[in-house]
């Protein structure tokens, strides 16, 4: 085979990290690359080689989108394992590997063939076809047992504990004082969806630029949406003023005035491939990488040292530290002590029921909100709350309970003041 001067750089390179698995004439590897713009190699072994292509958007995720494949040099075998950093002036900065199996010729054509991809990472069914010279066209075959991009995902839900977990098995991040919301991408389209699965990504233009602000063309993020004080501290009171905000010109306005920032701290999935099963440390990896410096979306750092960061937030009056197992996965719609809360002031989750109509100088709002806890589908009724807002509190949640369908009273319980109105 006669070499180019890009084969030659390849023989320069350092031998590949060895991973468990060796060329058996039906291997695949796909690296995440970063050369002068971020793609990805789909390699697959044949005769000896790895017949190779650049896919610069990524794996399809589902059938109907094709992918642009661009054939290259067939490579040496010992790519096969390649991952890691490529030395400073040599065919790029560094290649992981993202995915590492085999794979199976389902079906030849004349202008290409069909092939299945097997591996911990990535299972599905392709098809690549030859348009033009060394273009192809790459597109998955079959239905995904779970679109990422477009279903409804449960965020993951976190345990309490009165202290910070000891032990170099964990990660600690701030807990930030914010909206939680799950961050789709699709082709430089973001889709911000809240816990309750609300689409609010009309609220947030400043959120809206995926182009600018993500190394990636699919993902799907775990992330909460923030507005800091101007000592760097969540404001609770402005993120939700901005929730509750309607009107083109109004959102635009704010978005300059009060923006916010968005702090992402666990990614689900990204270009073609899930990533839940993957260690929480491996999965902060792909996140970073992923997520470009100096935008609104930022990355929620961890340290080691939990105790130090609790006294911290302390300090600083914070809400409060989460603790994750570095080793865990993540278990989507599920509470579990791989993530652990830890509060600075005790506080507990509530369900706003229904509220009693306001009087006096209150009459245009509400008078006071019933409020329960939830055990598992039950709900707990605790009583009424009615002090504590302020007037702007008071009418934008009166506002948001206004927009509610009135329903029957949830519980059972006999409650405070029965003439109240159920939402």
């Amino acid at each position: 085979m006669k070499l180019t001067k890009k084969n030659e750089t390849l023989k320069r390179l350092p031998e590949p990290a060895a991973r468990v698995i060796e060329g058996s004439g039906t291997s695949f590897v796909v690296h995440r690359h970063h050369a002068t713009n971020l793609h990805y190699d789909l390699r697959l072994e044949k005769d000896g080689v790895l017949k190779s292509w650049a896919v610069p958007r990524g794996l399809p995720p589902y059938p109907g989108v094709k992918r642009l494949a661009v054939q290259t040099e067939d490579h040496p075998m010992k790519y096969l394992t390649f991952d890691g950093a490529i030395p400073k002036g040599q065919y790029g900065a560094g290649k992981w590997i993202y995915a590492l199996g085999k794979y199976t010729v389902t079906k030849d054509k004349k202008d290409g063939f069909y092939f299945r991809l097997s591996s911990k990472e990535v299972n599905g069914e392709y098809r690549i076809y030859n348009i033009k010279a060394k273009e192809w066209l790459l597109e998955r075959v079959d239905t995904p047992q779970i679109n990422y991009v477009h279903d409804v995902i449960e965020p993951m839900l976190s345990s309490s504990a009165t202290k910070p977990p000891t032990g170099d098995n964990f990660l600690h991040e701030i807990k930030w004082d914010g909206i939680r919301a799950i961050i789709s991408l699709e082709d430089g389209q973001v889709r911000i969806r809240t816990r309750n699965h609300n689409d609010v990504t009309k609220q947030f233009p400043e959120l809206a630029k995926a182009d600018k602000a993500f190394r990636a063309t699919c993902g799907l993020f775990d992330a909460e949406i923030v507005c800091l004080d101007k000592s760097g501290k969540a404001d609770f009171k402005k993120v939700i003023h901005r929730l509750m905000s309607n009107g083109e010109t109004t959102i635009q306005k704010l978005s300059k005035t009060s923006p916010v920032y968005c702090y992402i701290f666990d990614c689900l999935y990204l270009d073609g491939r899930t990533l839940i099963n993957e260690p929480l440390v491996k999965r902060r990896e792909w996140m970073r990488d992923a997520i470009k410096p100096e935008t609104p979306y930022r990355v929620s750092e961890a340290v080691e040292d939990g105790e130090a960061l609790f006294e911290a937030a302390r300090e600083h009056q914070l809400e409060g530290i989460i603790s994750k197992e570095k080793d865990g996965r993540y278990l989507a719609g599920k509470r579990s002590d791989l993530w652990l809360k830890i509060k600075v002031r005790n506080t507990r989750e509530c369900y706003i029921l229904g509220y009693n109509p306001g009087k006096g100088n209150r009459s245009q709002v509400f008078g006071g909100l019933h409020i329960a806890e939830k055990e598992g589908a039950e709900f707990i009724y605790r009583g009424k709350v009615g002090t504590g807002f302020d007037d702007n509190l008071i009418k934008e949640i009166y506002k948001q309970l206004k927009s509610l369908k009135e329903i029957k009273k949830p519980i059972p319980d006999k409650v405070m003041d029965e003439k109240l109105v159920f939402g």
